[in-house]
């Protein structure tokens, strides 16, 4: 059997080195053929002087001379797919390769062959080389492979390695066998340390605590785990009693804290890498604080990786306006007009025809009801009317006029000097004029006689009297003349529109943020009864619903490119009618509402541009007319006997959102712009 022999070569070979170079192909060539001579072309035969055409028949009518055949068209061309743009995406780079091992020398090896080396005389012979020492260090069952073998594992559980390289520095194939090999190392001084597993004080151990702004210590320290960091989780489990009808916390109970690990598990055949295996990692919930504890290289890849998720979560102000458009349009055509004939009185008024004959309104059936005498009598209708004296005609009533009567209290006796007299006294008749502004006296405050008192004395008391005043105030109640009157009546109203609020909201990426303009109804009210050994239990539960404004926005992402990805849902809801309910003896009114909901879904904004949300239509459109029968349906003089209105009522409500993302850097101004 051959045997595999070692050999080094320590000289450097400056002989030229051949190196084959592969031919660049060459198109191959085709053989050659026999040629064959083209045929001959034969000569143009001359043309007939007499025209010989080709004639079919096949049954089809020929068709006109002259006439242009329709030609098909051609099928549209429908625009090719375009891809939808493209942003910036922001990428971060770590470098992820091995740590090395600096052996401080520049030898470079000329020519290197080995095969089947055992790795430990490799390392060994490579210190040396660059005048370093090297401790080797085996696993408990005295192989330097790890657990599982390293490649090139021998049949006797040592690991070797083959190698063929020329002009390589020392260093670099010192660290190449480390790496192929699956060995750890560490330098101190002249001494390198390498082992499958180096004890902890043989090997390059630092620590680093970091504290956290944005993110938990709970999802990076999972982030971490991902990569192959064993984390050890602190965590204290807690018991929360709540209360079955209002939901409080009655009792909270912390029990002891807790050591959970978390390390990833890879399946067995999995090339995925792992870059911080070995990495240990402990967290503090207070301090929201991170240890990391390892080799530098590891340390330096981990704080790399959680700078970038220890990122701020972008901020955006939402601007949000929210109109109540009432487009209320009415056109209304009314005609009204009236005239008299002796005692008879003609009124037509919005399409309602009257005549009155008589001089008098004739009782209605409910008057001749409800009277008990023939012909009917009713209230006076003018009875709260003003009166008017009349100036020009009186009437004397008799013992009105005050007499005198003489009392001497020397003597005891009462003694009449003259007796009660009439007064006149002015007529009263009702308030009915022809003109509404012709005033009369309604009261009249008569004037008080001078007063001249002789005391027992002698003195003399004089007491002047007052002057009478008058009351006038214009007649209530008003006669239409007999002449003809007539009136056109033409209307055409329209509605506007009202912002209902106009808030600013600050919301954080992934949060959602809500407007509340609301004010609570009684949306419906619930009788049970329970009857139980002769005891009637009666519960009346009332349902409260709210009646306004209701806005939720979801802002679920802020990208790098200054897009918003958000969800709007607004909600309107207003009082339509009032409805009385009758539940026992007990009735109670419960207010009916008119909802209108709208829901976006996910939709995208760019920094600063608005979005119009509109579609939050109630849409009522009523013609109403009325008329005088028979007159009403004469053309175009049948205008002045009906009454017609259009109304159109369009109640929409209009949302406009305005994102702008928040810029948190140090070069941004007060507030947002």
């Amino acid at each position: 059997l051959p045997t595999a022999t070692n050999s080094v070569t320590p000289i450097r070979d400056n002989s030229p080195t051949i190196i084959a170079q592969t031919p660049t192909p060459q198109p191959s060539q085709a053989p050659a053929t026999p040629t064959t001579p083209p045929p001959q072309v034969p000569a143009p035969q001359p043309e007939v002087l007499f025209p010989n055409p080709t004639i079919t028949i096949d049954g089809v009518p020929a068709a006109p001379s002259g006439t242009v055949q329709p030609v098909a068209p051609a099928p549209p061309l429908l625009p090719r797919a375009v891809a939808p743009p493209v942003g910036d995406i922001a990428v971060s780079n770590i470098n992820a390769a091995a740590s090395v091992i600096d052996l401080g020398s520049a030898a470079v090896i000329p020519r290197l062959s080995l095969r089947e080396a055992p790795v430990r005389e490799v390392l060994s012979l490579l210190a040396r080389s660059a005048g370093l020492n090297l401790a080797f260090v085996g696993d408990a069952g005295g192989a330097a492979a790890p657990p599982g073998g390293a490649p090139g594992a021998g049949a006797s559980g040592v690991s070797t390695i083959t190698l063929d390289i020329e002009n390589e520095p020392v260093q670099d194939v010192f660290n190449y066998v480390l790496q192929l090999s699956g060995l750890q190392a560490n330098r101190r001084g002249r001494t390198i340390f390498v082992g499958s597993r180096l004890p902890q004080a043989a090997r390059n151990i630092i620590s680093r605590t970091l504290r956290l702004n944005q993110t938990t210590v709970a999802n990076a320290s999972a982030f971490l785990a991902t990569q192959g960091a064993e984390v050890q989780q602190v965590v204290e489990p807690i018991e929360r009693e709540f209360n079955q009808q209002t939901g409080a916390i009655i009792r909270e109970t912390r029990q002891p804290a807790e050591l959970r690990p978390l390390t990833v598990n890879q399946p067995a055949g999995s090339t995925g890498a792992l870059l911080l295996r070995g990495l240990s990692v402990s967290t503090d919930e207070r301090l929201n604080a991170i240890t990391l504890i390892g080799e530098p290289r590891q340390i330096e890849m981990a704080t790399s990786l959680l700078t970038q998720l220890d990122l701020r979560r972008r901020q955006v102000a939402i601007n949000v306006k929210i109109l109540d458009v009432n487009l209320l349009g009415t056109d209304a055509f009314n005609t009204s007009f009236s005239f008299g004939i002796g005692d008879s009185f003609f009124s037509v008024d919005g399409g309602n025809g009257n005549v009155n004959y008589g001089g008098t309104r004739p009782p209605s059936a409910l008057q001749v009801q409800s009277s008990l005498v023939t012909p009917t009598v009713i209230g006076n209708p003018y009875s709260g009317a003003n009166s008017f004296l009349n100036l020009n005609d009186s009437v004397a009533i008799s013992g009105t006029d005050p007499g005198t009567v003489l009392i001497d209290q020397r003597t005891g006796t009462v003694t009449r000097l003259a007796d009660r007299g009439p007064l006149n006294f002015f007529t009263r008749s009702a308030g009915v004029s022809g003109s509404p502004f012709n005033a009369g006296i309604t009261d009249v405050t008569l004037a008080t006689d001078n007063l001249i008192t002789i005391n027992a004395d002698g003195t003399i008391n004089a007491t002047a009297g007052t002057i009478g005043t008058a009351t006038a105030a214009l007649p209530s109640l008003f006669q239409y003349p007999k002449r003809f009157l007539a009136s056109l009546q033409a209307q055409i109203t329209s509605g506007n529109a009202k912002i209902i609020t106009d808030p600013t909201l600050l919301v954080q990426e992934g949060q959602t943020a809500g407007v509340n303009l609301t004010q609570e109804v009684v949306g419906n009210i619930k009788r049970e009864t329970e009857t139980s050994d002769n005891l009637t239990t009666v519960t009346v539960t009332t349902e409260i619903k709210e009646a306004g404004l209701l806005l939720n926005i979801d802002v679920e992402r802020i990208d790098d490119n200054g897009f918003i990805t958000l969800n709007v849902n607004p909600r309107v809801t207003s009082i339509g009618t009032l409805q009385d309910i009758t539940i026992g003896d007990d009735t109670n009114r419960i207010a009916l509402l008119n909802v209108r909901d709208l829901n976006t879904g996910k939709i995208r904004l760019r920094d600063g541009q608005t979005l119009i949300l509109t579609g939050i239509i109630q849409e009522t459109d009523r013609t109403t007319v009325s008329k005088v029968p028979i007159l009403g349906d004469i053309p175009i003089l049948g205008a002045l006997f009906r009454k017609t209105e259009r109304q159109n009522q369009r109640q929409e409500v209009i949302v406009l959102l305005t994102p702008q993302v928040l810029v948190d850097s140090e070069r941004a101004s007060f507030g947002y712009n």
